[in-house]
């Protein structure tokens, strides 16, 4: 049984709709809580009100990485070293994506320190390694020329498998011409 208490706060509440809604119906006042909240509607109209009521100014707000604008990986020479090569750069760099893809892989491996790999739409993988900073967490989709890495070391390490195979460092010079060039 209710206590005494919300049963006269359940009456003040009904009276409360009712007055609101004769003074809306009268024009004492200039609102219609009470007309939209009386009048038989359906269950989404309601809930688009109310939400409408609630947050009148629904701001979007893009999440995306930074976009290379021009995708080139500037190395002065390249050297094997491991299943892949060694690039030596000149400068710190920003390493974005050739094409769409899904990072499958960062983190720390004992030949290559941080490290990160990214699957590729076309079904390449490639491998980055001596990388100074991730801006992209595993399993996160990657977009052509969204910046996932930066390096700062003068080295860089690359690994490209394409179809079941390990690039050689002649191969990978091909493919960074490809996939890095203007």
């Amino acid at each position: 049984m209710l206590s005494k208490r919300k049963w006269v706060l359940a009456f003040l509440l009904v009276f409360t709709f009712i007055a609101m809604d004769k003074l809306e119906e009268n024009d004492a006042l200039s609102t219609n809580y009470a007309s939209t909240l009386l009048a038989p509607q359906k269950p989404t109209e309601m809930y688009q009100k109310v939400r409408e009521w609630i947050t009148p100014n629904e701001e979007v707000v893009t999440v995306s990485g930074p976009l290379l604008e021009n995708p080139v990986l500037e190395y002065s020479t390249i050297q094997p070293y491991s299943e892949g090569a060694v690039l030596s750069l000149s400068a710190s760099q920003e390493i974005g994506a050739s094409e769409n893809g899904l990072i499958i892989f960062t983190g720390y491996k004992k030949k290559t320190g941080k490290t990160i790999s990214i699957l590729y739409d076309n079904g390449e993988t490639v491998t980055y390694g001596f990388v100074e900073d991730f801006f992209q967490l595993p399993y996160t989709s990657v977009s052509a020329g969204e910046i996932f890495a930066s390096v700062k070391r003068d080295i860089l390490y690359v690994q490209v498998e394409k179809d079941g195979e390990v690039l050689d460092t002649t191969e990978i010079v091909d493919w960074l011409a490809l996939n890095y060039e203007e």
